[in-house]
Parts: structure tokens; C-alpha cells; sequence
């Protein structure tokens, strides 16, 4: 025989129902939590250690034109990434101790150092893997802040705090749990740089690494990744910028 329900009864079984999954939500969105499921969508937390070095094949799409890009990176010790225009090759090199930038399409005809407080603030930048990975081992804080609107959908709101003048934002799909946008701050010198990025069409390489193959920057525009290459060995020469990298 069924269980007859007064009205009183009715309500109270409500609310006990909306209450459990309050519970059961809340439970779901911690930080570590939300991050420890991006890991695990990302292959893991022992793949994601296992990258000690990328080598990236894009192309910039921009003003109706296409630039290729390339990039190379040492996690968290250096980094190059070379952009070609008008037959002209100019880079960008940032390591632990300093940094270059050179682009000989807007009249410079040598390599310019990185202001040392550009150079401490883009520290965050040498790291392979986001910045909620190992976040506490990097001495990041993050905190969750729940649910918000990045791409038309809602998402997981992950805010790390890397210095008091560098913060990073991460919108975290629900049903994925890739990241679809990030949003960066820094005050360098006086000034607070913003910027977006979106991250989408995430595929997995030979070797079981998973990247997002496009991207929108608010600083560059639309990106492609054509080719990744995940520990393959990188001459730690190219990170000088008297050294000019052959085509490969």
C-alpha cells in the first residue's frame, strides 16, 4: 500500500530534499575537489608531473592573416616562443633570471632585456601545467568561487592567487571538467595588464597527453596547435637570445 502524504508532510520532504542536495552539491564544488577532477580529465596527476618539456606548432590568426608560431618550454625554468611576419622572425624568451623580447617587424634591431619586475611577475608563465596543479607545492592559494557564466555556459570558478599582484581565474566545465577560460591580472610597474583566454577542442596526442588544440587570446587573437611534442629534448642554448633557432 502506498504512503499517503499530508500536505505538511509534503513540504517537509521538499525542503529534507532540496537541503540533501545543497549538501551533496556543496560537497561537490570545493576546490580541490572541482581540481582533482580537471586532473583526472586531464589524464591524471602522474601524466601531467611526467611533462618536462613542450615544443608547440601553432599559427595566429589575426587581421585576416596567418603567422605561424613556435614555442618551446623547460616547465618552470624557460621558455621561447618564436612568430614569423613579413619575412622577419622576431621572439619572445623568459626564464627564471630574465627575458627578451625582439620584433624586428616594429623596427628593433637587437634583442631587448625584460624589465626585471616583468621578468618576477611572469614567473607563473614557466609552468607547463595551469596553476592550480600542485598549487599548494608552488605556494599558490586557491579559492573557490562558485558558479559563473564563461562561454555561454555555466561553470566551476577556480581564483588563484599566485602573488598579491598576479592572480589567475579559471572557468572549469561541469560535465568536462576542462578548462574553457582563463582570465589573468598582474600590476607590473604601476599598471594592471588583463587578460582572457579561451581554451576548446581538446585532443589527446600519441602519447596520451591531452592539450587544448584552440585557443583565443585577448592579447593575440585566435590560436591553432597544429603539432605537440611532450619530453622530447630541448637545447637549453635557444633560451640565450643570441642564438637563432633553424627551422623545424
Amino acid at each position: 500500500m502506498p504512503l499517503k502524504t499530508t500536505p505538511t508532510m509534503k513540504k517537509t520532504l521538499t525542503l529534507l530534499t532540496l537541503l540533501l542536495g545543497m549538501c551533496s552539491l556543496a560537497a561537490a564544488q570545493t576546490a580541490d575537489d572541482i581540481i582533482s577532477k580537471n586532473i583526472a580529465a586531464m589524464g591524471g596527476q602522474d601524466k601531467l608531473n611526467s611533462i618536462k618539456t613542450v615544443y608547440q606548432e601553432d599559427s595566429i590568426f589575426a587581421g585576416g592573416a596567418k603567422l605561424p608560431l613556435k614555442a618551446w618550454m623547460v616547465d618552470r625554468k624557460a621558455m621561447r616562443a618564436e612568430f614569423s611576419f613579413s619575412g622577419m622572425t622576431g621572439f619572445s624568451i623568459l626564464r627564471n633570471d630574465s627575458g627578451w623580447n625582439f620584433a624586428p617587424f616594429q623596427g628593433q634591431t637587437a634583442p631587448e632585456p625584460i624589465p626585471a619586475d616583468e621578468v618576477k611577475k611572469g614567473q607563473s608563465e614557466l609552468s607547463i601545467t595551469d596553476a592550480f596543479v600542485n598549487y599548494k607545492d608552488k605556494g599558490y592559494k586557491v579559492t573557490y568561487e562558485g558558479m559563473d557564466d564563461a562561454q555561454g555556459s555555466q561553470t566551476y570558478k577556480l581564483k588563484v592567487t599566485i602573488t598579491d599582484s598576479v592572480s589567475e581565474t579559471y572557468y572549469i566545465d561541469p560535465d568536462t571538467y576542462y578548462v574553457i577560460q582563463v582570465k589573468s591580472k598582474a600590476t607590473v610597474n604601476g599598471k594592471v595588464h588583463e587578460g582572457t583566454e579561451t581554451r576548446s577542442d581538446y585532443k589527446k596526442t600519441t602519447d596520451g597527453y591531452i592539450f587544448p588544440m584552440e585557443t583565443n587570446s585577448s592579447d593575440f587573437g585566435d590560436i591553432k596547435t597544429f603539432t605537440v611534442k611532450v619530453n622530447s629534448p630541448i637545447d637549453n642554448s635557444i633560451f640565450s637570445p643570441s642564438v637563432k633557432v633553424a627551422a623545424k
